[in-house]
């Protein structure tokens, strides 16, 4: 197989794993039925993710341990908060505010991680504030907005 091609599948399986634990993740809290379907979509994409990530970061030489793979879970779960809770907020603010808050806190601080970058408490504090603003946002001044087009009536979700 090609160089390009193997580029290729590394770059959609990724990219699908995070589609299907950002979809998972969302579903799972707002709908009523069909847990068990997500949490097995949520194992894939996860596999998919840890699979394409540990494979991209072999060809780098990154040391792969333990450590490295609670990070790479730790991330890929929370990308896919970030994207579910941006999917969906409209449908369902309360919920999808908390998973926008801790989405952001959580890759902010896993990407430093993985990086092996210094974080900085003043980073931290900022991204802090920034997820309790939309908390704040998601809980109070748009707490009663939810049902929309594509509502879903389990966790956080509001009927009218």
């Amino acid at each position: 197989m090609s160089r390009e091609n193997k580029n290729y599948l590394l770059y959609i399986t990724k990219y699908l794993g995070v589609a299907l634990i950002a979809g998972s993740v969302v579903h799972i809290g707002t709908l009523d039925t069909g847990a068990v379907r997500y949490a097995v979509l949520m194992v894939i994409g996860l596999a998919l993710m840890i699979f394409s990530t540990l494979y991209e970061e072999k060809q780098l030489g990154t040391k792969i341990n333990a450590r490295f793979l609670l990070i790479i879970l730790s991330f890929s779960i929370a990308i896919g908060f970030l994207t579910g809770g941006v999917q969906h907020y409209l449908d369902n603010p309360t919920y999808a505010g908390y998973l926008l808050a801790i989405g952001l806190v959580v890759t902010y601080v896993t990407f430093f991680l993985k990086e092996r970058v210094a974080i900085k408490i003043k980073g931290v504090v900022v991204v802090s504030f920034i997820a309790l603003g939309i908390l704040f946002v998601s809980n109070v001044l748009l707490h009663n907005y939810g049902n929309g087009a594509h509502s879903h009536s389990g966790f956080g979700s509001h009927t009218k």
